[in-house]
């Protein structure tokens, strides 16, 4: 066939309009898989935790450059705290802060590290691996702050291994470097509980020490509030009555809380977006450009074949199908690679996150591979018929 031999003699090009077409392809199905994986891997964490409602900060214009949200922090967080200890129907609570912290060995390089400070010893959410967990949060002494420091951290492995330390070592932790100097904690536990709220090496602390040290003391600022409830059936209905009492935070359901992230990391999805639309608009491209080339090469061997009486379609079965084979063979290339390349993202994202299955690949996403190949396909084949229907047989012959 005419259009296999034309392929075969330029092969590098071929190779690259197939590539394209293939990244395309890839790129479609594992844009959707992540968005699934997202979805429905983050929606059965939440809906499998014992966490049924998220407090957070309301909307702000000045975005943390930390935790890349635009939201303000929860002030006054333990006069909250002590308010929503009272409500019934609530079994229990714990406020949360971020932050992001040096933290090093002596005498190693510093390292930043996410540190979580939590209320006490973080209740049942963290679960000790090793040693002992932390113990009863002093140093908050009423709103104060000048109860006696505990000066203990949990690490998780994560931050075991970045820093080359283990449980019994002294780290040394601070916002800055300079404070980091002069601020030593006794590593008293390993746990991995928290790793999920951060893909970072995690240190967890004292609520207050962590207040302190990173300037939120002054207003008790915290991150979030998380609240489980006596009976969750009833987290629609005590969502409404929390917020309507604290108007100026945001209370989220669990479902809710997912959205919410995912509006926050609208612009990275978007971005992601782009690039697979860029990707199949650039393989639709170079699939065309190879076409419309061989086609120009062989223009006088084409004005030939309709001097003879072959028919124009005849002419394109023979030399214009060749944007068809390419899109086909990128498009099994695509679809074929896709299926093990999900699940080494997996086992990548595991080994990184601690989170499995956050790319879920279902049939319908290689469907739209197929449909995606079948686009590319016509579109060449179309820009193919154009190019040969649209030539000048006469002039070509005159030169002859």
């Amino acid at each position: 066939m005419l259009a296999i031999r034309n392929l075969k003699r330029n092969k590098l090009r071929t190779c690259l309009a197939v590539m394209g077409v293939a990244f395309a392809v890839l790129s479609i199905i594992l844009l959707a898989s992540i968005g699934n994986g997202l979805l429905t891997t983050g929606g059965n964490i939440l809906d499998q935790s014992t966490i049924h409602l998220w407090v957070t900060g309301s909307a702000s214009d000045i975005q943390s450059q930390y935790m890349g949200t635009g939201e303000s922090k929860i002030t006054d967080a333990h006069r909250m705290l002590e308010s929503l200890r009272k409500n019934r129907d609530i079994a229990w609570e714990m406020p949360l802060l971020t932050e992001m912290v040096y933290a090093y060995k002596e005498d190693a390089e510093p390292k930043a590290v996410f540190a979580v400070g939590v209320d006490g010893t973080g209740g049942s959410m963290v679960t000790i691996i090793q040693g002992r967990d932390l113990g009863t949060d002093t140093h908050y002494n009423k709103g104060r702050y000048d109860g006696k420091w505990k000066n203990e951290v949990l690490i998780d492995s994560r931050t075991a291994s970045l820093l080359n330390v283990k449980v019994g070592d002294t780290i040394h932790v601070g916002k800055t470097l300079s404070e980091a100097k002069n601020q030593k904690f006794n590593i008293t536990g390993l746990t991995d509980s928290l790793s999920m709220f951060s893909s970072n090496p995690m240190v967890i602390m004292y609520l207050s020490e962590l207040q302190d040290i990173t300037g939120n003391k002054y207003y008790d600022g915290a991150t979030m509030i998380l609240i489980r409830l006596k009976n969750p059936a009833r987290a629609n209905d005590i969502q409404k009555d929390i917020q309507q009492k604290y108007p100026q935070y945001t209370v989220s359901t669990n479902q809710g809380y997912l959205k919410k992230a995912l509006k926050q990391n609208s612009l990275p999805l978007a971005s992601a977006a782009s690039i697979v639309i860029l990707a199949i608009i650039m393989g639709a491209m170079m699939a065309a450009n190879t076409v419309l080339l061989s086609i120009n090469e062989k223009k006088k061997e084409i004005a030939i074949m309709q001097v003879i009486g072959l028919s124009r379609w005849s002419i394109f079965k023979s030399i214009g199908i060749e944007g068809l084979i390419i899109s086909l063979l990128g498009g099994a290339a695509g679809i074929l690679i896709s299926i093990p390349l999900v699940d080494i993202l997996n086992d990548l994202l595991y080994a990184y996150m601690g989170i499995d299955k956050l790319v879920i690949l279902q049939p319908a996403y290689l469907y739209m591979g197929v449909m995606i190949t079948i686009v590319i396909g016509l579109l060449t084949g179309f820009l193919a018929v154009m190019r040969i229907f649209g030539m000048n047989t006469a002039g070509l012959l005159r030169g002859l």
